[in-house]
């Protein structure tokens, strides 16, 4: 079924139409949003725009159509990662890193953290997210780490409402480039980039809210372990954050820099604790052996 969303745009600056909903529809990349205008399928304030460029000032009404979106093939299939606790309502993961959690329109036939909970978790299939079925949370293809997948409807709202209320609690561990302070609260906004739409970049209060606060765990060589904790949930918020202030996380290729050390950015979702149905739940994952590798390579020698 066809989807129709209906936004205005309440800023005061003359903006193009594919920058605007590039940045009021954070999900879509703005090469999309591009196509969805020439198929006349955005209109604005009642009237097809077909050009990108149309310009919208302020107040303007949008009404954007989605058409169907092609069927992703979620067939079980068997998957490498480690169940750490299975409860009624959910379970807990270690994600691997290199694992995309869900299927995406730009890796749809890969392999993902959903099929493999759909080939150990047959219950999964009665969810009515067909593309999505008990993901409640996400971690970026290359971080690993815990998470948390719902097992029924109950528990997907649940967890779904305690994460918007942020009455979960995680953390992560960042090897981090240089020597920042050695505690440090980051709040720069966190919104899409105007021109690299697989990036987000740090805002002044023109973003959604981003919160996260850090603390040192060790000084390496040219190089710092820091345990971080994020108040929201912003997609890539760590990696943008830590950019942010100018310490990138190692081997991050989108926000730092190549390491030859590590092949993927050095972070990692350690630990989860909440409150469900009146028990206290904690769970970590152990840091991988490539994190650990590369704090023995960069520690610095007594």
């Amino acid at each position: 079924m066809k989807r129709v969303d209906n936004i205005t745009y309440s800023g005061t600056e003359k903006m193009r139409l594919d920058i605007c909903l590039a940045g009021l529809l954070e999900d879509h990349s703005r090469s999309y949003l591009q196509t969805l205008i020439r198929d006349g399928l955005v209109l604005v304030d009642g009237k097809a725009v077909t050009a990108p460029r149309f310009e919208v000032s302020g107040g303007e009404n949008i009404e954007v159509s989605f058409p169907e979106p092609k069927q992703i093939d979620l067939t079980p299939r068997e998957v490498e990662f480690d169940v750490i606790d299975v409860q009624p309502d959910f379970l807990v993961v270690n994600k691997p890193a290199g694992l995309s959690v869900h299927p995406s329109s730009t890796e749809r036939e890969a392999d993902t953290l959903v099929h493999g909970l759909l080939y150990k978790f047959s219950e999964l299939s009665e969810f009515d997210d067909d593309e999505r079925p008990g993901i409640v949370h996400r971690l970026d293809k290359d971080t690993s780490g815990v998470l948390l997948v719902a097992r029924n409807p109950r528990g997907k709202t649940k967890l779904g409402a305690m994460f918007q209320d942020r009455n979960i609690k995680k953390c992560y561990t960042a090897i981090v480039a240089g020597e920042p302070p050695r505690e440090g609260t980051i709040d720069f906004d966190i919104g899409r980039h105007p021109v690299v739409r697989c990036k987000m970049y740090h805002l002044p209060r023109r973003g959604r809210t981003a919160l996260t606060e850090y603390c040192l765990r060790e000084y390496l060589d040219d190089a710092a372990v820091l345990d971080v904790q994020i108040m929201t949930g912003r997609t890539h918020q760590i990696r943008v954050h830590c950019a942010a202030i100018g310490h990138g996380i190692v081997g991050d290729k989108l926000y730092g820099k190549v390491s030859k050390l590590i092949k993927r950015q050095a972070l990692h979702a350690g630990h989860i604790e909440f409150e469900y149905d009146g028990l206290q739940f904690s769970y970590d994952a152990p840091l991988p052996d490539d994190m650990e590798s590369l704090i023995k390579l960069l520690r610095i020698s007594e």
